[in-house]
């Protein structure tokens, strides 16, 4: 069951923001290397910790449920394009 929001007048959008809009910190090292496939991991990892935040944002904030579950459903979208790009790049490099 849901957790009812708190009133209008009671809520800090600006204190909240923390919770879902991460610095980019969050996802480690930035630095880029030249290992094409190392650079795809890495940006498959980060694509996990973002469907991981979303998952959490949906809920931290119920009502927004569905929006993120798009959210979700299109970041899979894009680490299964990068799990076969990096099945690619290995067999290239054999």
């Amino acid at each position: 069951m849901f957790k009812a929001p708190p009133p209008p007048e009671t809520y800090d959008t600006l204190s909240d923001t923390s919770a879902y809009a991460r610095p980019v910190d969050d996802f480690g090292d930035p630095s880029v290397t030249n290992d094409p496939v190392g650079n795809l991991k890495k940006l498959r990892q980060m694509m996990i910790d973002k469907r991981r935040y979303l998952a959490q944002d949906a809920m931290t904030y119920p009502v927004m449920f569905i929006g993120r579950a798009q959210d979700i459903a299109e970041a899979q979208k894009l680490i299964a394009a990068l799990d076969e790009a990096i099945a690619h790049e290995e067999r290239l490099a054999n």
